[in-house]
């Protein structure tokens, strides 16, 4: 299963005072006869406003992130444990569920954190944009290769 397009049973889901949506969801699996690994997603979705995306310094940046996010930024958190008693799974769930829960309300509660993750989510844009434009760029540059060199300079007759 891809780590990106994980879904499960949802366990939680809440709006944040500062526009977050918070979803957890269990993603636990038995792993061998009465094992399990015990994981617990946190997807924190926050709508991106488009003066957000006008305060950037690079339009073509912020026009090219707009497109590419659709005004979302997704941030995820895993915790797990792996190689649990199948009677110690609800405890053990519980007990994520609730490490997490109590991280969400204190930390991605904040304003902080949004403008924080908007910041980060660019940064990682923008290398990513760069080596996309790169990439365009050395692949044009070969497209306009005229064919083989001239080697005969290196061979005598």
């Amino acid at each position: 299963m891809n780590k990106n397009n994980e879904s499960g049973k949802i366990l939680e889901s809440i709006m944040l005072a500062n526009g977050i949506k918070v979803t957890i969801y269990e993603l636990s699996k038995k792993i061998a006869a009465d094992r399990w690994l015990i994981k617990v997603k946190c997807e924190a979705v926050l709508t991106v406003q488009d003066d957000q995306f006008d305060a950037l310094d690079d339009a073509e940046l912020a026009s090219a992130m707009k497109r590419d996010c659709a005004n979302t930024v997704i941030h995820n958190l895993f915790r797990e444990r792996n190689f649990i008693d199948e009677k110690e799974k609800g405890e053990v769930l519980q007990e994520l569920f609730d490490q997490l829960t109590e991280n969400v309300r204190a930390y991605m509660g904040g304003e902080l954190f949004a403008r924080k993750l908007f910041e980060k989510k660019v940064a990682e844009f923008r290398l990513k944009y760069q080596m996309q434009k790169e990439m365009e760029r050395v692949a044009a540059t070969e497209e306009e290769d005229d064919g083989p060199a001239d080697f005969s300079a290196c061979f005598r007759d």
